[in-house]
């Protein structure tokens, strides 16, 4: 009877154990559950506190632009060209200018006209010196234009390439089209004697050439003497004759514009005087109001002209 009723306590013992261990687990996923919530609720007052900030940023950012550009001088009404090819040129100016990519309402922004004119859009994208592209938007593909140069290099270096692979010469103005600045690096290749730099005696246009190595040679100063002792012709017809002389046909220059100067041999350069004619005063074609007295207008044969007084000019005879 002992040994039943030991085994009774036992086993109420080891329940109420199981009970408390039991209700101390609920208490500590309480207490976790508890320090959760409050973390998670710290976390989200800390983000509507940063997204309230940041909204109060941006509104008084706006005010302070809003601001601004009230008290900004506004600009002058732009002048819009008419004509659609003053727009054509406008825009590829600005194309040049800028070097960038052109969406049709970033056109329209920059120059003050729309440029979605089919014809006008036509002739855009047909022109040699403009190259199409696309603007990638969040939901859709924009058609961009730029300004499309005959050479596509950048820098003193591959423009130093590109002359070199042209032997039989490039436009200087095709090479300084390629980059803003070009002009400048030209220039230096041209004074460093790296590439050569001759005018069409035709077209007067600019050509570039390579330096070709092999065909620099040593003279020495007795050829260089005989060469500067041959007697160059001071004038271009004389220069000529000499040419068809020796079995050559000068190069065709261009007619020089007259500048109503003499030459230096004529005058010294000063302008030649034109001799005024005079002419006589025609009182045939004038209305007389006094032609009952016929008597005025004797000895009037020699007036040559009448002042706005009324006074008379006589030729000397």
């Amino acid at each position: 009877g002992r040994l039943m009723s030991g085994k009774r306590k036992a086993s109420a013992l080891d329940a109420a154990l199981a009970k408390f261990q039991k209700v101390q687990q609920q208490s500590a996923q309480i207490q976790i559950d508890a320090a959760n919530t409050r973390e998670k609720s710290s976390a989200g007052a800390k983000a509507e506190r940063l997204k309230a900030m940041a909204e109060a940023e941006a509104a008084e950012r706006r005010e302070r632009e809003r601001a601004a550009q009230s008290n900004a001088p506004r600009e002058p009404p732009r002048n819009v060209p008419n004509s659609i090819l003053m727009k054509q040129k406008r825009v590829l100016d600005l194309l040049n200018t800028t070097r960038a990519n052109f969406t049709v309402a970033e056109l329209h922004n920059e120059l003050g006209f729309s440029c979605s004119d089919p014809e006008l859009w036509d002739m855009l994208i047909h022109n040699p010196k403009i190259q199409q592209g696309v603007h990638e938007r969040r939901t859709r593909m924009e058609p961009t234009i730029s300004y499309k140069p005959k050479h596509v290099f950048e820098g003193r270096r591959e423009m130093l390439e590109l002359v070199t692979k042209m032997h039989d010469g490039v436009l200087m103005d095709d090479v300084t089209d390629a980059y803003p600045g070009a002009v400048d690096d030209c220039e230096a290749l041209i004074a460093e004697g790296l590439v050569l730099m001759l005018t069409n005696a035709e077209t007067r246009e600019r050509v570039l050439y390579p330096v070709d190595e092999q065909y620099e040679c040593e003279v020495d100063d007795d050829m260089a003497t005989l060469f500067h002792a041959v007697p160059i012709p001071e004038h271009d017809n004389e220069f000529d004759a000499a040419l068809r002389k020796v079995g050559h046909e000068p190069a065709p220059r261009r007619a020089a514009r007259p500048t109503g100067h003499d030459s230096d041999d004529e005058g010294g350069g000063r302008k030649r005087a034109r001799a005024k004619k005079k002419r006589k005063v025609n009182f045939e074609r004038m209305k007389v109001t006094n032609a009952h007295l016929p008597e005025l207008f004797k000895g009037l044969e020699n007036i040559t002209a009448l002042d706005q007084h009324g006074a008379s000019s006589h030729k000397a005879k």
